[in-house]
């Protein structure tokens, strides 16, 4: 038990390093008195354990199980093709390198029901490909625990997940308008790493899926 917890923590505290999130949450601690970043760490919260909790306790066995089953051809042409497509983000993420305005955009303060929603609605679209995430859901059905444990081991994956948002949010309220300018520099920076980061991890990962899956329909 001790070391599925482990090991479910560090892939949260892994997965929570996410341009997804953090960037937003940036964008909006930068607002007048960073309004709408605690409902939309919250909506981050919701959205992504209520997928989670969906998927241990619904089709997440079945799938898993349907997994284990793919071979042959089959699985190789998935492979091949999901390199291509990494290979295809990658290209675009690197020719859009360049494309950042250097103007400021004007913050404006959100009201809780479109800052739950940015929230809500970043994690909706990136579930997905949370592929972290669901690393961690099949390690947590794998084990065979309690329902009470699996529970509690999301709760502890979402609560993790969300600590550097809640990081950003508590220095936003502790330094008042003196965070702006350190938020605005770490928006920039986390803007241009993320974007660098996300190339060379999708080129790569795309590289070795083609290989990988092009050698297994050539043997």
């Amino acid at each position: 038990m001790l070391m599925l917890t482990v090991l479910i923590a560090s892939i949260g505290i892994a997965d929570s390093i996410n341009p997804s999130t953090v960037v937003p949450a940036l964008w909006l601690a930068s607002a007048p008195r960073g309004r709408g970043l605690a409902i939309f760490t919250v909506g981050v919260f919701v959205i992504y354990l209520a997928g989670g909790l969906v998927l241990v306790f619904g089709p997440g066995p079945a799938l898993i199980s349907a997994l284990h089953h793919i071979r042959g051809a089959f699985e190789h042409g998935l492979e091949a093709a999901g390199g291509v497509v990494a290979l295809g983000f990658a290209v675009v993420m690197w020719r859009a390198r360049g494309t950042e305005h250097s103007q400021r955009r004007p913050r404006r303060p959100h009201g809780r029901r479109s800052a739950f929603a940015l929230g809500a609605g970043i994690m909706a679209l990136e579930l997905p490909t949370a592929f972290m995430y669901f690393g961690a859901i099949s390690a947590i059905l794998t084990a065979h625990v309690a329902s009470t444990v699996e529970i509690s081991l999301l709760l502890t994956y979402n609560a993790l997940f969300v600590m550097p948002l809640v990081a950003i949010l508590g220095i936003r309220l502790l330094a008042g308008d003196r965070a702006e300018r350190w938020l605005l520099q770490g928006e920039a920076w986390l803007r241009r790493a993320g974007r660098v980061a996300l190339t060379g991890v999708a080129g790569t990962a795309g590289t070795v899926l083609i290989v990988i899956g092009v050698s297994g329909l050539a043997t």
